[in-house]
């Protein structure tokens, strides 16, 4: 026992020491636009499909459209265009559900310009939503504005405890765990709650494992999602790729069962997920 706590305390360090980086899937193709309204990274394969779907995922607090990049890559593979954007860059409050939205109506209007060297020519769906403060404020633009979003998909929003009512299918990952002050009851569970229309929730159930800089740690928690974690909240580990694997298939099948197949659980459950994780949907209770 005590050769192996002192086989992972090495292992997490050399981690930590050497900023690994994240193995991502394939070879991806992306682009920074700024705008008025914000900063964005889009991800696309080349060639692209005439016909996509575009993911938009908001930052979270202190978090730039660079951080996200093994997630965007992972989700592209499976045909979507993936915007990353940062409604408020400079600033590192993201919560504002008016410049979000401000920046995803502007992204809707330049996209299709933005990929004119692609074989994308139209977007036919639009899933929006955000990380952490990025959730909140994506919860409570689309609870605003249906017409903002076809579905929403968010990664642990922060506080959704008090945000409008969400109409639009919904996918919301989480954690059975408070994790960088970010509470699981107000998270993407009261997210959850927050949509009356079709609506699924990943939590992912409490794993721990021992690293040098906090000691005992969760090994996946609010800050799994962002390339090297963020500022001030890490657990000196690297996230596996398998994590961001089953987060965008679980996408996949979101988007698939939504708008192009069936609605059910069973539809919605990802294939052979490595992730601890438990699923909900609809009635269900978290």
């Amino acid at each position: 026992m005590k050769r192996r706590k002192v086989l992972n305390i090495l292992w997490c360090s050399i981690a930590a020491a050497l900023l690994l980086v994240p193995a991502g899937s394939a070879m991806a193709d992306y682009m920074d636009k700024n705008m008025s309204s914000g900063k964005v990274r889009v991800f696309y394969k080349n060639p692209t499909a005439a016909s996509c779907d575009a993911i938009v995922i908001a930052v979270g607090t202190a978090m730039s459209r660079s951080d996200y990049d093994t997630l965007a890559k992972t989700l592209i593979d499976y045909g979507y265009i993936v915007v990353i954007m940062d409604h408020n860059p400079g600033n590192m409050v993201k919560t504002d559900a008016t410049k979000y939205r401000n920046c995803v109506l502007d992204i809707q209007a330049n996209i299709l310009g933005w990929l004119s060297s692609t074989n994308c020519d139209e977007i036919v769906l639009w899933i929006v939503g955000g990380h952490s403060a990025g959730g909140q404020a994506a919860q409570n633009a689309v609870a605003a504005d249906s017409n903002l979003a076809d579905a929403v998909f968010s990664i642990d929003p922060y506080d959704c405890s008090n945000t409008g009512t969400v109409t639009v299918p919904a996918l919301y990952w989480g954690f059975d765990m408070t994790t960088c002050f970010v509470e699981e009851d107000k998270a993407a569970k009261a997210a959850y709650y927050g949509s009356s229309g079709p609506r699924a929730l990943q939590r992912v159930d409490t794993y721990l494992i021992w690293c040098w800089c906090p000691g005992i740690a969760p090994k996946f928690f609010h800050c799994s999602f962002c390339d090297y974690h963020c500022p001030g909240c890490t657990n000196c580990a690297f996230t596996p790729q398998y994590f961001f694997d089953d987060v965008a298939n679980s996408v996949d099948k979101f988007i698939t069962a939504a708008f192009y197949g069936t609605w059910s659980k069973s539809n919605l459950e990802i294939d052979n997920p490595t992730t601890p994780i438990d699923l909900f949907v609809d009635s269900d209770q978290p």
